[in-house]
Order: C-alpha cells, then structure tokens, then sequence
C-alpha cells in the first residue's frame, strides 16, 4: 500500500497534468504541511486531506468555502469547475437494455 506522502504527491501531479489536459493555465504546488496549492484563473484552491471521521477524501478551500470529495474524481470535477467557468460536467446514465430477443 502507498504511504500518503506518496499519494498526495501522485495526486499533485495528476492536476497538473489536468491543468494542461484541461487547456486551463495554471500551477500546482506541494506545500510544507502537506498541502496541495492549485493557481489558476485568478483563484487559488487549497487541497488537503480530509480530517478522520468525515465522509470524504479530500477538501477543496477556496475563498472562505470549503467542499469535500470522495474520490480523485470528485476532486478533479470540483477543481474544473471551481477554475474553468466553460466548463459543464457530463451526466451519465447507467441504465439495463431491454432483453435482447433470442430471434433476432
């Protein structure tokens, strides 16, 4: 199993892969008390992780305001979103096809 430390840095350099991905400016930065520090669009985010007992991974501070995400994903979404204001999350939707007919 990966240490934290390990992890959290994966996880720095995974946003900023994202930012380029993205097309969306930006710096990413590991801070001395374990922080993630996200520059980008005017805004900059805080990402740490979760205090124990909580029901999330990762907090997102920007502003005063602070959200909680359960997974990278959730994190990532949280991040395009709060930075690119084009951005527009897909829904997707999981649902059972019919039964296929044995005829056809």
């Amino acid at each position: 199993m990966a240490s934290t430390a390990g992890l959290d840095e994966r996880v720095a350099e995974l946003l900023a892969e994202s930012l380029l991905a993205w097309r969306v400016g930006g710096e990413v930065q590991r801070e001395a008390d374990g922080a993630i520090r996200l520059k980008s669009a005017g805004k900059e985010l805080t990402i740490t992780r979760a205090p124990a007992g909580v029901p999330f991974r990762w907090m997102v501070s920007e502003g005063g305001r602070t959200r909680g995400a359960t997974s990278v994903a959730g994190l990532l979404r949280s991040v395009r979103a709060t930075i690119d204001p084009a951005y527009r999350p897909v829904r997707l939707r999981v649902a059972p096809l019919p039964p296929a007919d044995a005829a056809s």
